[in-house]
């Protein structure tokens, strides 16, 4: 009997043992589980931050070429005519005759002409007043008929976003002009194209999308770093809070632009 006794009272320690063994080696494998998940946590967080620097300076490097571009316009275009117009007015003060003074006049009418219109391209340059006063599909209308005339490319515009396009916050609908800027710019550049199709859409689920296809050469999914390009567009959609996504299948290039507008009441 006592033998018997003794014998449980080992079952029970070694049973006592064992739950204690499990209950460490629980604690140990979900210590393990939460530091490798705080690690992931951490690289993501790491990477997220990465990310987001890589969208600043992305920022500030296409402000500063805008402001070089700027600079540069002014520079040989208005400062050069300004330049041209200041030795015209000495020669027409230099005691010509009559005739030689209306050509210098007509001269100096043409090259204030020109001031006048570069100073207008850099302005729309800085802010398109169409944009301003009727909106975004009115102002892509105006630089896609440019294009159209030109010849480089056939753009064609489809809007069914109606006055949803119009409820966005301005800097909303400047960041969107100019992605599409960029975006064809790209395409005339680099994808070989004859025609783009730039469709605007809009409904209570997605909000606002905006659809860019062209029938170019597209981007090779070789392709692992993003071009100054593409990172330009994902830091003027990422700073207004838009999102985009690029398809990989078939031919051409394929961009899909969505933004929900924060209803404010």
């Amino acid at each position: 009997m006592q033998a018997v006794t003794e014998n449980i009272y080992i079952l029970v320690l070694l049973g006592m043992i064992g739950m204690m063994l499990l209950v460490v080696a629980f604690i140990l494998i979900n210590s393990r589980g939460q530091n490798k998940m705080l690690r992931q946590r951490q690289q993501m967080q790491q990477a997220e931050l990465a990310h987001q620097k890589e969208l600043l300076h992305t920022v500030i490097d296409s402000q500063e070429a805008e402001r070089k571009r700027i600079g540069q316009d002014l520079h040989d275009d208005v400062g050069t005519a300004l330049s041209s117009l200041r030795m015209t007015i000495e020669m027409l003060h230099a005691g010509q005759g009559a005739a030689e003074e209306e050509k210098y006049v007509s001269l100096s009418k043409d090259i204030i002409d020109k001031v006048i219109k570069d100073v207008r391209h850099i302005s729309h340059n800085l802010s398109p007043p169409v944009l301003s006063y009727y909106g975004l599909v009115a102002a892509i209308e105006e630089k896609c008929a440019f294009i159209n005339q030109s010849g480089q490319l056939k753009i064609e515009l489809i809007d069914e976003a109606g006055q949803a396009l119009h409820q966005p916050a301005f800097e909303v609908l400047l960041a969107f002009y100019r992605v599409l800027e960029e975006l064809i710019n790209n395409t005339i550049k680099h994808a070989g194209a004859t025609k783009v199709v730039i469709k605007f859409n809009a409904d209570d689920t997605a909000g606002i999308v905006i659809g860019y296809t062209d029938n170019g050469k597209g981007i090779s999914k070789k392709l692992q770093k993003k071009g100054m390009g593409l990172q330009n567009i994902e830091s003027r959609l990422a700073v207004v809070g838009a999102d985009y996504q690029i398809a990989q299948e078939g031919e051409g290039f394929n961009m899909t632009i969505r933004y929900q507008p924060v209803l404010v009441g």
